[in-house]
């Protein structure tokens, strides 16, 4: 008991004898950025103080105090490494350099919580955040005035409950690529832009198994672009490949400058499994969804289960190239300049169960509900109701494998 009592005390003197400095970088298991010379003033130049804190907490989770951190950037999360801001709104990481990566979660299940992104000046490449180790994560975060505000290239990553406001000329806010990845972009919204200046909100390219889900991208250039493709002779290059089992649900791509989604890929990329459930595509200059083939790969298996497809000024949903099994049950095509137009090379196509034409509190479909285009097989309308429109239906090829049978407003054809 006398020994227990004597290594007690010993412990409890070597605690408190404890440099100062020392003490001052603990908060329970995690570390305090100001410990390591990081002011977040808005007048000091934080860079090397955030990288020198980064490298000597590898593993641990990094305080920053409330303030603005001016940064130019390299700063690399190790495994397991996790940076806390003390609020979304309190913690500014201010880009100094026009084209800098400024941070990259490199380390698995490393990640980005609590931070406001922003730029002094204007930003023309590089990312705010590069999503590279697996399980690596970013949320609860506002960005403002990127080019690119996340890079996703690593597997099982993750953005979560976040805003982006205005971004800078040509931007692309999300980008996520980098192969079969399982990631996940949940609980985002892209604020609408005065004037509109970005080139996408979400872009999609080398990707499996992603996620999507109640996420609204407003007043966007493209709010959802799906655009695989190949390249060539580059060593190194991340986002060329394919787009599989991409799965977007309960999310707003509204008032887009040009479609509100866009799937359209060149060369060898395919674009295969695809749902989207429950999506608003509306209110876009062109048409609100806009699937084009364009090159030499597949665009096949591209289902929507009650989507709202209306208010664009192009159609609700237009088709181009080799497109097959497209699939629309329920939901709205209405008050568009055409409801839907099957261009020469959709095969396999089903409208069924939907409103094209007046309904959900809008008029008809300017134009035609459903345009048929010669070079367009085996198309399935059934169980429509496409009353309102300017016209019903223009079905320029007849003589094509076609079910069109209990529409209202519409005459059957084919196989009843």
């Amino acid at each position: 008991m006398k020994n227990f009592s004597k290594l007690l005390g010993l412990l409890v003197l070597a605690v408190t004898t404890l440099p100062a400095a020392a003490q001052g970088q603990q908060k329970g298991d995690a570390a305090l950025a100001s410990a390591y010379g990081v002011k977040c003033d808005g007048v000091a130049d934080d860079t090397a103080a955030i990288n020198h804190a980064l490298s000597a907490t590898a593993g641990r989770q990094l305080h920053f105090p409330a303030g603005t951190c001016l940064y130019a950037g390299g700063g690399v999360l190790q495994e397991g490494s996790v940076i806390v801001g003390a609020g979304r709104h309190a913690t500014v990481i201010r880009a100094t350099r026009s084209d800098a990566t400024l941070f990259t979660t490199y380390g698995t299940g490393s990640g980005i919580r609590g931070f406001k992104f922003n730029a002094a000046v204007t930003q023309t490449g590089g990312s705010y955040v590069l999503l590279n180790g697996q399980e690596s994560f970013v949320e609860d975060f506002y960005m403002d005035g990127d080019y690119n505000g996340i890079l996703m290239t690593g597997s099982v990553t993750r953005i979560r409950h976040g805003r982006f406001q205005d971004g800078a000329p040509g931007a692309i806010r999300i980008r996520a690529e980098g192969g079969d990845n399982s990631q996940m972009i949940d609980d985002v919204l892209m604020g609408a832009q005065q004037p509109q200046v970005s080139y996408a909100g979400i872009r999609v390219r080398n990707s499996a198994a992603l996620i999507i889900s109640n996420t609204s991208v407003i007043q966007q250039g493209i709010g959802l672009l799906v655009d695989p493709y190949t390249h060539l002779g580059t060593p190194g290059v991340t986002d060329a490949g394919s787009v599989y089992s991409l799965w977007v649900h309960h999310c707003f791509f509204d008032n887009s400058g040009v479609n509100g989604i866009r799937i359209a890929p060149t060369g060898d990329g395919s674009v295969v499994r695809s749902r989207f459930d429950s999506v608003w595509a509306g209110s876009s200059a062109g048409d609100g969804v806009y699937i084009v083939n364009n090159g030499r790969g597949l665009v096949s298996g591209i289902h929507f289960t009650s989507p709202h497809l209306v208010l664009s000024g192009g159609s609700g949903i237009t088709t181009g190239g080799a497109v097959s099994d497209l699939a629309i049950v329920g939901g709205e095509l209405v008050q568009n300049a055409h409801g839907a137009w099957l261009n020469p090379g959709a095969s396999g196509v089903r409208i069924t169960d939907a409103t094209i034409g007046a309904g959900a509190g809008g008029t008809g479909n300017t134009g035609a509900g459903v345009v048929i285009s010669k070079g367009a097989d085996y198309v399935m309308l059934s169980n429509n109701d496409m009353r309102g429109n300017g016209t019903a239906l223009v079905n320029n090829n007849p003589g094509s494998n076609q079910i069109i049978k209990n529409n209202f407003g519409a005459p059957s054809v084919g196989a009843q």
